[in-house]
């Protein structure tokens, strides 16, 4: 019996432990419970923040809703540059496999996450996407969709004009270990290291000393083989004219040594040629013999105090003859392979800052070239949002551009090219039969989808180009004139006939002793064979200028005189009237 109460009285008080338990752990749940609501609210005030700068509306909060319900949230049109609310993103995009956290890059440098939410289909193999990763985008390249790049470029190697070396430790340690390389061998893209020099002196101090080329070419050597890179980038500028052989001179000895360093695997090398080549410095037609590829820059033409407008002209704005159809046309001309040609085009735009005077008169200069990120947040500006303001395609230079007069009458002016107009252009390397397109620079769109759309759109499917985009722009004019250029050695040639056949014909019509005396004796005749002289000579000159490739502006003073000799001739004509019999 005692027995019986003993085991009763042990049975209450587990029961009562056991109660006394649940009841803590219930209290612990509850509390738990409420700690996620809080979370809950708290994430949707946050979430609400997030979508309300995204432009997007605002969750409606419903406290009463079961905790047990799922709210499905669609992914967010975005640009893919993202602050640090990681953890709201995943949560917005979680069952739609579109943006996860694999996809968040953070970029230290730049302080925001950058995202991929798209694949893109791969480069097909004949075409060409070449782009230079300066060294301070820093940690940008994790967002770059390496299958559409063909070739990639660590921009640079700052060359010593001193030794041959290079001034830049930090970045050539970068080099050595930077996972680019090795993420973008991944998707079979192409690594080159680009050695940049510029200024006169600088090129000319080590362009005249060649055992300086020992020293870059054994440094290059041992950075491309150690990180088993595909080549080398050169990029002189402001080469001086006296070193012009000497510079196709170091290119063959670089060709040579890398062939001897490399073995069996054929190094590329690649060399950026200047938009404007005024001087003629480059000799792409012996240089083409070492150079795998040549890398037109077709970008600064219109960066300076005076020149605004355009970054990269498709054809000339106003009166200024620069554009990359000039450019092209003369680096054609001089004897480039276009099966070796890259164009390069701007991922930046760039900016004049300036303010209204009373009158209404604005005055503007330069400020400073701006990158496509920067210049897509001046469009979510909110002045520029409240006020509904947008770019302006500006046809011939296929360029957008903006003026923005601000409340203090400070005004801002910007030029730059969109997928749109980089669609145009790269129709344009397209229909001339290039190798392909460049970037300077990437990571200066940030993650901006739509310009790697287009580039997917025109060298990673079959899509088919405009057949002229400059005709499209311009009309029959334009397709007359290119008619005319492509043509133009048979029209020269028909002209040289029709010409010497005139000349012939009026040698012979001197033999008739009527025509003799109508010419020396009329004198509106003798004031016709003198404008007819004049006429002559003047395609003469220019005739003369480009057999000799003479750059000096002596031919303008040379039809200056002959307009004036002209004019003083027919001057001491005196023709008179006469009345007829």
């Amino acid at each position: 019996m005692i027995l019986t109460k003993n085991y009763f009285v042990l049975i209450i008080i587990l029961v009562a432990i056991t109660f006394s338990s649940c009841r803590r752990e219930s209290m612990q749940l509850r509390s738990s419970v409420r700690r996620s609501q809080n979370d809950a609210r708290y994430f949707n005030r946050d979430l609400n923040q997030v979508k309300n700068l995204l432009g997007l509306e605002a969750i409606e909060s419903d406290e009463e809703e079961s905790t047990d319900d799922q709210v499905e949230f669609t992914a967010i049109d975005q640009k893919n540059i993202f602050t640090s609310y990681g953890y709201v993103y995943d949560a917005i995009n979680g069952s739609k496999d579109v943006i996860n956290s694999s996809n968040f890059y953070w970029d230290s440098i730049q302080k925001v996450y950058y995202v991929r939410d798209k694949k893109y289909s791969k480069i097909k193999s004949e075409n060409e996407v070449f782009g230079w990763h300066p060294y301070w985008m820093g940690s940008a390249w994790e967002s770059y969709p390496f299958e559409l790049l063909s070739t990639i470029s660590y921009f640079s190697y700052k060359l010593d004009p001193n030794t041959g070396s290079y001034t830049n430790p930090r970045q050539m340690e970068e080099w050595r270990t930077t996972a680019m390389i090795d993420s973008a061998k991944l998707k079979k893209t192409k690594v080159l290291l680009t050695v940049s020099s510029h200024g006169y002196k600088n090129n000319n101090s080590f362009l005249g000393d060649q055992s300086k080329w020992g020293v870059l070419i054994d440094s290059l050597s041992t950075l491309l083989l150690d990180r088993d890179a595909d080549g080398v980038d050169i990029n002189f500028e402001n080469l001086p004219y006296l070193k012009r052989g000497s510079f196709n001179r170091f290119i063959e000895e670089l060709r040579k040594r890398l062939n001897q360093k490399f073995g069996t695997k054929t190094p590329i090398i690649s060399l950026t040629l200047p938009a404007v080549d005024s001087r003629e410095i480059f000799d792409v037609k012996d240089l083409q013999k070492f150079v795998d590829l040549f890398v037109i820059m077709g970008y600064d033409y219109n960066t300076g105090p005076q020149l605004q407008g355009a970054v990269a002209p498709l054809i000339p704005f106003e009166t200024k003859n620069i554009s990359l159809n000039n450019t092209l046309k003369y680096y054609l001309e001089v004897g480039i392979d276009p099966s070796k040609t890259i164009l390069a085009l701007p991922y930046y735009g760039s900016m004049w800052e300036g303010s209204v005077g009373e009158g209404g008169d604005t005055s503007s200069m330069f400020e400073r070239k701006v990158t496509y990120r920067e210049i897509m947040s001046i469009f979510n500006d909110e002045f520029v949002t409240k006020n509904n303001l947008s770019p302006v395609l500006e046809k011939k230079s296929m360029t957008n551009y903006f003026n923005i007069t601000y409340p203090d009458n400070t005004t801002k002016e910007v030029w730059f090219d969109d997928d749109y107009t980089l669609g145009k252009k790269y129709d344009f390397a397209i229909t001339n039969n290039l190798k392909g397109v460049g970037i300077w620079a990437l990571g200066y769109d940030n993650g901006y989808n739509e310009l790697w759309d287009v580039i997917e759109t025109k060298f990673a499917t079959d899509a088919v180009p405009v057949a002229d985009p400059v005709g499209q722009i311009e009309g029959y004019p334009i397709k007359i004139s290119n008619y005319i250029l492509k043509k133009k050695s048979l029209l020269l040639v028909s002209s040289i006939f029709f010409l010497f056949a005139v000349a012939i014909g009026f040698v012979l019509a001197l033999s008739d002793w009527k025509v003799r005396d109508s010419i020396v004796r009329n004198q509106f005749h003798r004031f016709i064979m003198v404008m007819i002289v004049f006429i002559f000579l003047t395609p003469i000159i220019y005739l003369v200028n480009e057999l000799f490739f003479l750059k000096s502006t002596w031919k303008y003073y040379a039809v200056f005189i002959l307009g004036g000799l002209t004019i003083y001739l027919s001057s001491l004509l005196k023709i008179k009237s006469t009345k007829r019999p």
